[in-house]
């Protein structure tokens, strides 16, 4: 039983909740799929470790299916997000066609039997830039925003601060597997994508709160 509680699970399990409080009940479709995407999420992690522990099988195949839902997931909440600036619609059609035809290549040249780290990688390079530019249509919009509680600011921050740290990952994944006890018993990927995690379900979390708080107190909010 004590494998299913990481550093991971705990800062998505702690995400999940704080979602199905302050989203179950949103208008916006876009946020209320950030509970569904939470809850496959840690399906998809106890899922992984009972494959990894418990059946000792490679549980690659999990992690690639879920890729599926973070990419559909991830850009449609950016796409909503964008929606207030300008139309990306025909953007967002281009990259799906796109990361589908990585993610099936990649799964047909590997047999099924890795975990599909060049379409990770791929994704995670997109949704950065799709952050940066999402920060550039903020600071060009004379609208004012109070930063410190608008929820969109922060899930961006936390897109951007764990696919800029994933891209990295994946880039050195052949080495970093390899090292598998450097500290405290785990692999330095491990640690790092630990981090990471903390911070994007962090912020997260807090976006999650701060959303909440914006439909208490503007009940008109979209």
């Amino acid at each position: 039983m004590a494998s299913y509680f990481t550093v991971n699970t705990v800062s998505e399990f702690v995400c999940l909740i704080t979602s199905l409080i302050c989203l179950t009940r949103d208008k916006c479709l876009a946020w209320r799929l950030l509970v569904f995407y939470m809850l496959l999420n840690c399906a998809t992690e106890v899922a992984g470790i009972y494959i990894r522990v418990k059946l000792h099988h490679h549980n690659y195949p999990v992690y690639n299916l879920l890729l599926l839902a973070e990419c559909g997931t991830v850009t449609f909440f950016f796409y909503y997000l964008f929606k207030g600036y300008k139309n990306i619609m025909p953007y967002v059609i281009i990259w799906l066609v796109i990361f589908m035809a990585v993610y099936i290549t990649e799964l047909i040249l590997n047999q099924m039997g890795q975990f599909l780290f060049y379409t990770a990688s791929v994704m995670s390079i997109v949704f950065v830039f799709t952050a940066l530019y999402f920060y550039y249509l903020m600071l060009m919009d004379e609208k004012y925003m109070q930063l410190s509680t608008y929820a969109p600011f922060w899930w961006v921050n936390g897109a951007l601060f764990f696919y800029f740290g994933s891209t990295t990952c994946n880039i050195f994944f052949n080495y970093l597997i390899k090292d598998t006890h450097i500290l405290f018993g785990n692999s330095i990927r491990y640690i790092v994508f630990s981090i990471l995690n903390i911070i994007l379900y962090g912020f997260w979390s807090y976006a999650f709160i701060c959303r909440y708080l914006q439909r208490i107190y503007t009940p008109s909010s979209d």
